[in-house]
């Protein structure tokens, strides 16, 4: 039986090799970064606030002028107008490693200055881009072994900074164009970059990705399927709730065409969210933490007003010209929904609730089933048994969002004045 690895192309042998080579150096660039930007935040912005209008008046100006910089930043550097997020860079296939420095670059600045968005776009970038630089250089004119380590170096700033080799393994090949006939071939480079990198992050930090929020999680009953189904409803509900504050910002923004002006505009509006809602700031990781330990005293008005005002803030940070990921912060989004429907309705369990929207919410439009159920199964603490409703709610919430999309889309062409 012929070995689906094509072991005998020398190119393939090589790349196992780049695999290693890269995925210790994106678990140490990806060291530094996310240990950088968290130790900056920190002393910048402090540790995570709940409490309404607990934030600091001078947080306004500050993202404002971070705004600014970031501008400033965009012009010098050339950067163009439209810069393709982390997940359309992975479903592309393609991250471009010229561009690759100065991009990390303005998304460190944006994590720094307090843009509401996360560190996976400058992962993808530095893992995609090194590995990507290599390929260029190794194996000139071979799209197949480009392809392949610049998926395996996105799979490595991934899977160290999630602290789980599975989980950057899983995202990336669910994302990847890679064909299907090749999928395991592809699959292997991937997942060796994603555990060295893993190995390199833990030995340092010492903590993983599981169990990364405390929920009591109950005994599995049948009915909890069902809950799937309307849990992954009420997300497709959110995401769409989501993208109507996108598209309102994005017009609004589209009246300043100064990026100077778009940039002190959008970070004192990103600024002033976060001296009023401070839960809003930042990749949302921690502050998801600190809204689950505090749910009960946070109350289901504060948690709405933080829900919409993260969505804002995401949607006012892109529209300023700050540079980061979504991945993390609708990760946020949906697990501060889960935990309003759960205070809502004490007889949806917490960890059901949390785990199948923190999950569903951005299942609604990135397509990696399994590893968006894998991250809500390994940070929530699910077992194998009850993380199905989890995997059904994101399979509901993307159905529910795509037909909703193609509806909108299909009624705008018809009656385009109503447009």
């Amino acid at each position: 039986m012929a070995s689906p690895l094509p072991l005998d192309r020398p190119w393939y042998r090589e790349l196992l090799v780049v695999a290693i080579v890269v995925g210790l150096a994106v678990g140490l660039l990806g060291l530094v970064y996310l240990g950088a930007t968290g130790a900056l935040s920190d002393v910048i912005f402090g540790k995570p606030r709940w409490e309404a209008w607990s934030g600091e008046w001078w947080w306004i100006p500050f993202v404002a002028a971070g705004g600014v910089l970031v501008a400033t930043l965009r012009g010098w550097w050339h950067a163009p107008e439209q810069i393709p997020g982390g997940v359309a860079m992975i479903e592309s296939g393609e991250v471009p490693h010229r561009t690759a420095v100065s991009w990390v670059g303005l998304a460190f600045v944006s994590a720094v200055a307090g843009a509401s968005l996360g560190p996976s776009f400058a992962l993808v970038v530095m893992g995609g881009g090194l590995a990507s630089w290599i390929a260029s250089r190794r194996w000139p004119g071979n799209a197949d072994a480009r392809l392949e380590a610049t998926m395996a170096g996105i799979a490595g700033g991934l899977g160290g900074s999630f602290t789980a080799p599975i989980l950057g393994t899983l995202l990336v090949s669910e994302l990847a164009p890679t064909p299907r006939g090749k999928y395991v071939e592809a699959l292997i480079p991937q997942l060796i970059a994603a555990t060295v990198a893993f190995g390199l992050y833990f030995g340092v930090v010492g903590t993983t990705f599981l169990n990364s929020f405390a929920i009591p999680v109950k005994d599995f009953t049948p009915s909890q399927l069902l809950l799937g189904v309307v849990l992954g409803a009420a997300s497709s509900v959110v995401l769409l709730v989501f993208v109507i504050i996108v598209k309102v910002v994005q017009r609004s923004a589209a009246r300043m065409p100064n990026p100077y002006v778009r940039g002190l505009v959008g970070g004192g509006l990103v600024g002033f969210l976060a001296f009023a809602l401070p839960l809003t700031l930042g990749s949302g990781n921690s502050q998801l933490t600190a809204v689950i330990n505090n749910s009960a005293t946070i109350g289901i008005g504060l948690l709405l007003a933080v829900l919409v005002g993260k969505m804002l803030a995401m949607a006012l940070s892109l529209s300023a010209g700050f540079i980061g990921g979504n991945v993390l912060p609708m990760l946020f989004v949906g697990g501060t929904a889960g935990v309003m429907v759960h205070l809502m309705f004490p007889d949806i369990p917490y960890a059901i609730a949390v785990g199948c929207m923190l999950a569903a919410v951005p299942g609604g439009y990135i397509k990696a089933p399994i590893g968006l159920t894998m991250i809500a199964a390994l940070s929530v603490g699910l077992g194998p048994v009850t993380v199905a409703p989890v995997a059904i709610a994101v399979v509901t919430s993307y159905l529910l969002t795509t037909a909703a999309v193609a509806a909108i889309r299909g009624r705008i062409a018809v009656h385009p004045i109503h447009a």
